[in-house]
């Protein structure tokens, strides 16, 4: 009977730790990788742009669909917060350089970059991928023609445009409303007329009736309460991206004393650290994991 009663204790001692040593597992394959950090020790640098007028407007409701914000510029404050990264980013070596197609991230990039030791060997390649997410009126494009013109090849820091233009060439929408591809949550018909009116008014030279356009493209986001772009699709960009430079760059990414620095977006840069959105499929709300970047804050990001 003492045989069969230490027999039973062993059993049920084995059965704990076999449970234990599953739960630990599930654990472990549940828990998530780091995605970024706050530090400047990885490959893949990203840096929200400097402020805008519109990022301190408080009147939120207001702010959204004012016209004078459509692909707003930097304020004051923003352009000495682009000027006050030189010290950092001057003790920087990089690799590769991409910026969003917004003039106040191409603002934020050559106030930031402009007296880089190595200033004139860096070219900064616009990427239409590291774009805001869609929404609101300053994530609308105002003129591309003139950020081209003064965002150039000659200009403080050089600025290749020759990817956006390629990307531009592959969609049916113009340069100047590429973002229109990201926009998934409305119907093609009704974005397809919007589109054309839009176009229409900016070709041929009616500002006033184009801003009023996307105003009130704004305001009908709003309206039907619903994204003009989902935060699934600009997930799936961010994702798209990293796998850009996972493909481009695959040699070098354990390479980090020189590393890829990209001018981008908050809420782009927010969903990047969002663990729950890798693996779903319907993201509505950003998660409470999300961190939102300030201003020039510069995120580390992990390519893996």
């Amino acid at each position: 009977m003492a045989s069969c009663s230490i027999i039973a204790k062993l059993t049920v001692i084995i059965l704990i730790i076999i449970t234990n040593k599953k739960i630990q597992i599930k654990n472990e394959i549940k828990k998530p990788a780091e995605l970024y950090s706050r530090d400047l020790e990885g490959k893949l640098l990203f840096m929200r742009h400097g402020e805008t007028d519109f990022n301190i407007d408080k009147n939120n409701k207001k702010r959204r669909v004012n016209k004078k914000y459509i692909d707003c510029r930097l304020n004051e404050k923003g352009i000495e917060q682009a000027k006050s990264k030189q010290e950092i980013l001057n003790t920087l070596s990089f690799e590769k350089v991409f910026v969003s197609p917004f003039y106040r991230a191409l603002q934020t990039l050559n106030y930031s970059l402009s007296n880089h030791p190595n200033k004139d060997n860096i070219i900064a390649v616009v990427h239409p991928l590291v774009s805001e997410v869609g929404n609101c009126i300053n994530d609308f494009i105002l003129d591309i023609k003139q950020s081209k013109k003064d965002f150039n090849m000659n200009s403080s820091v050089k600025v290749d445009w020759s990817l956006f233009d390629e990307y531009v060439k592959g969609i049916k929408y113009d340069e100047n409303f590429y973002y229109f591809q990201n926009f998934d949550d409305f119907e093609e018909n009704e974005k397809n007329k919007i589109y054309e009116e839009l176009k229409s008014n900016y070709d041929n030279g009616r500002i006033e009736e184009f801003k009023n356009g996307l105003s009130n493209l704004t305001k009908f986001r709003f309206k039907r309460k619903r994204r003009l772009e989902s935060l699934q699709y600009a997930h799936e960009r961010f994702k798209k991206f990293l796998n850009y430079i996972k493909t481009n760059y695959k040699k070098s990414l354990k390479k980090t004393k020189e590393k890829i620095f990209v001018v981008s977006h908050s809420c782009y840069m927010r969903l990047g650290t969002d663990k729950i959105s890798y693996d779903s499929k319907d993201i509505q709300q950003y998660h409470n994991n999300t961190y939102f970047p300030q201003n020039c804050e510069i995120l580390s990001y992990f390519v893996n």
